[in-house]
């Protein structure tokens, strides 16, 4: 069975205005991105990977003159905050990034806001980070565990707590400003809109075309390891993303819940991208050794080292949920460290040995050979 693929074609400007002053707050510029880029790549792509970045450099540097970056709620919404890729911006606007949901301002700040108080009302919602986001689960064996408990639950410092405890209290307050601050930058990141077009544009045909020819297994197959025809099959939405260029990220895995995936792909990525092979980042490297360190992950991880096995007979085993285990899957593929195979309409989950060999060479390296 096929799954449909719809390439979303509209900017979200919103969001690449989070992405951007996300990046300006933390001096992450474009041109040193590019020169990273570059010293990696074939030489074949470096023509069009340098004509982008310049491009991206351009903006950057505009929106960074028009930008206070003395605002002290500039400063508290976009500075890192817990990982380098997590901000108080995006934590507020994950929820919109998790969705295809759309609509007036109004209708997306109470999007928001029903989001935070599902996060603060619903006890048998664990909180946990990784990467990228705030994550959401459910509890093993139903325990209910208090909003203030969750909070202090998190792997984080105190005062990091605490921020996030008076962020969702207060969400409908910190979603006002935040917009005020937004609707500013749009308006200046508007007045690059014919470059920003032609970026998406690029980036929008090239994955509409390869749609045409390819199915979306093959594509989780060059990105995440799942061979083709193992994937559920939910309606799949591809959202390039400007600003965070050099990302590739997959929101989905789970069989159970939710309509529909989708996947995030940078401008810069094409469908040779590979997790287990691309340069990992010493975040990303902290974050894999964060994974492995996770006492269910490394037994999830153990017992599918050399067989495969589907989510209901890893949660028997290991007496966890199969919630809990989708969840967990769901991590351990975004760095590859998992195969994904479907037979007798099950899904089969396997270590890739290759990426976790990966992962621990590059970190041997990093600490005892750089």
């Amino acid at each position: 069975m096929s799954i449909e693929c719809m390439v979303i074609k509209e900017i979200d400007y919103l969001m690449e205005s989070i992405e951007l002053l996300f990046r300006i707050i933390n001096k992450k510029s474009y041109q040193n991105l590019k020169m990273d880029i570059l010293k990696r790549t074939d030489e074949t792509k470096q023509a069009k990977i340098s004509y982008q970045l310049d491009n991206l450099t351009i903006i950057q540097k505009d929106i960074e003159r028009q930008t206070d970056l003395n605002n002290p709620d500039i400063k508290f919404y976009f500075t890192s905050f817990i990982s380098e890729n997590i901000c108080i911006a995006k934590i507020l606007y994950q929820c919109v990034r998790h969705s295809t949901f759309s609509g007036s301002k109004n209708d997306v700040k109470k999007f928001i806001n029903k989001s935070m108080d599902s996060i603060k009302n619903d006890n048998s919602i664990e909180l946990s980070f990784d990467d990228i986001d705030l994550k959401t689960s459910v509890f093993e064996n139903n325990q209910k565990v208090t909003f203030t408990d969750r909070i202090n639950n998190l792997e984080c410092e105190p005062a990091q707590k605490w921020k996030l405890l008076e962020l969702i209290e207060h969400s409908s307050k910190h979603v006002d400003i935040l917009y005020e601050i937004l609707e500013q930058t749009v308006v200046a990141l508007k007045k690059h809109e014919k470059t920003l077009l032609e970026l998406k544009e690029t980036a929008t045909e090239y994955w509409m075309e390869y749609f045409k020819q390819h199915s979306f297994y093959k594509l989780m197959n060059s990105f995440y390891n799942i061979k083709e025809d193992s994937y559920p099959s939910k309606p799949t939405f591809i959202r390039t993303q400007i600003m965070a260029c050099n990302r590739v990220i997959f929101y989905g895995n789970d069989e159970n819940i939710g309509d529909y995936h989708i996947l995030d792909v940078g401008i810069l990525f094409d469908c040779s991208y590979k997790v287990s092979k691309r340069q990992l980042t010493n975040q990303e490297l902290s974050n894999g050794l964060k994974l492995l360190s996770d006492p269910s992950k490394f037994e999830i991880l153990c017992f599918i080292r050399d067989k495969k096995a589907y989510g209901q007979e890893i949660a028997a085993e290991l007496k966890l949920t199969t919630a809990t285990i989708s969840h967990h899957m769901n991590t351990l593929m975004k760095l590859g460290l998992i195969n994904i195979e479907k037979s007798d309409n099950k899904v089969f989950y396997q270590m890739n040995k290759e990426a976790v060999n990966y992962l621990l060479e590059v970190t041997k390296n990093k600490l005892l050979e750089d």
